[in-house]
């Protein structure tokens, strides 16, 4: 690979590069589509891919790529570091792998369990209950005045849908906000190892909660999703309580912080845009267009790793064995040869579907009709309910949060009338 002067000393992990990526994302995809990056105590080579032919490549080639990420990446998983192991083995929890860190065949097993309850065929059953959750909180939120969307509405409605889905009463979906967050603590290589010590006690708590949980729900089934890990079957076998929590875990955190990203981003746009607005209000059938651009332009989950299974040429760099790639979701869905002016938010734009925020192929995100129905819901009902909204401070200073995994938002200061 030739780096020009311009990747000269490039650092991905800059509060900048974090909070708003795309112009590093731009210059990876046209300069070097696989690039290397230095990631605090990392055991292997690891690289950041941008390119969207590469992003394409990764996600067909199972046999190449392995959606086991190495634990001194991204840390969770059965390599911890000792001292996060030790914490988990002394509340008696094994981490296992199963719907986020597996592959063909055995991730589709998982992916089963989930889409029998939530897939595309399922989620009417749930659409009345998450139309009335919407409601309550839509009555909350005075008009007027200013409000922080993301509190009032975007954080409490995923987590809100995903207590219902499981099983869980709503008067504990604050503390799995909190787990939500912890986690990313925990397992985001940018955040130091004491600060990843910290969130493991939080999440050692979230598991001792589920544990409880699903026994009750071996001994007693019901029809909710939480039952439903606890009462799988693969292969013949009942599913262990290591597997069933750990299918728990990862739907808690999937179910949360992307639909609450993507809420948020879709209300800084309208709030900044009165004639979209408008238009939408007026033609209830461009809600969908909307989202989905919502999804293509700010992807509310931007990567996640990749290990080589075997040594492979790809962009132009070699990788070995075993070398960790983070797959760039968020820039596949900003590639020139796919979007014309993919930073313009255009709701008339023919391929938005083509995104890749969900990911591609047999990793595609087996929550994605969950949270296309609430984004749907939620942007429909709020447009029955308001006349108009407007941001409550001027628009360069909302910022977007410096993490690296998510397109997050902390604040969308919002007036809404009626």
């Amino acid at each position: 690979m030739n780096e020009s002067s311009s990747l000269s000393g490039f650092q991905l992990f800059t509060p900048e590069n974090l909070s708003c990526p795309h112009q590093a994302w731009q210059m990876l995809r046209e300069q070097a589509p696989v690039y290397p990056i230095d990631v605090p105590g990392a055991r292997v080579p690891v690289y950041v891919v941008t390119g969207r032919e590469e992003i394409e490549y990764i996600a067909r080639s199972t046999d190449k790529f392995s959606n086991n990420p190495d634990a001194s990446i991204w840390r969770w998983g059965d390599e911890f570091a000792p001292e996060l192991a030790e914490k988990f083995e002394a509340a008696g929890h094994t981490i296992v792998r199963t719907l986020q860190a597996t592959d063909p065949p055995h991730s589709l097993d998982y992916r089963k369990v989930v889409t029998d309850v939530i897939g595309p065929g399922s989620i009417r059953g749930w659409r009345n209950r998450i139309e009335a959750i919407i409601a309550d909180l839509l009555a909350d939120i005075p008009d007027g005045v200013p409000v922080n969307f993301v509190e009032a509405f975007s954080v409490p409605l995923p987590l809100k849908v995903i207590c219902l889905i499981l099983g869980i009463p709503y008067s504990d979906s604050e503390f799995f906000r909190f787990y939500s967050d912890e986690f990313t603590h925990l397992v985001d290589p940018t955040h130091p190892m004491e600060r990843a010590l910290s969130a493991t006690e939080t999440i050692v708590k979230g598991y001792d909660y589920l544990t409880k949980r699903l026994k009750e729900y071996r001994e007693c089934p019901a029809d909710n999703l939480l039952s439903a890990f606890a009462n799988a079957e693969f292969d013949g076998r009942p599913a262990t309580l290591d597997e069933a929590l750990s299918m728990a875990h990862v739907t808690v955190i999937a179910g949360n912080e992307t639909t609450r990203n993507a809420l948020s981003s879709g209300m800084l746009t309208l709030a900044k845009n009165p004639a979209l607005w408008s238009r939408i209000k007026a033609d209830r059938s461009l809600v969908k267009d909307f989202y989905l651009e919502v999804l293509r332009r700010d992807a509310p989950a931007t990567t996640t790793p990749r290990t080589v299974l075997e040594d492979v040429e790809l962009g132009g760099v070699q990788l070995r064995k075993g070398d960790c790639v983070f797959v760039m979701w968020g820039s596949g869905s900003h590639a020139e040869k796919h979007f014309d002016d993919p930073l313009e938010f255009d709701i008339d734009r023919k391929n938005k579907s083509a995104h890749c925020t969900f990911g591609m192929g047999v990793h595609h995100c087996a929550g994605s009709a969950l949270a296309r129905e609430e984004l749907d819901q939620a942007f429909n009902a709020i447009l029955d309910r308001y006349d108009s909204v407007e941001l409550a401070r001027p628009a360069d200073e909302v910022q977007y949060d410096p993490v690296f995994g998510f397109h997050a938002l902390s604040d969308v200061p919002v007036i809404f009338r009626r």
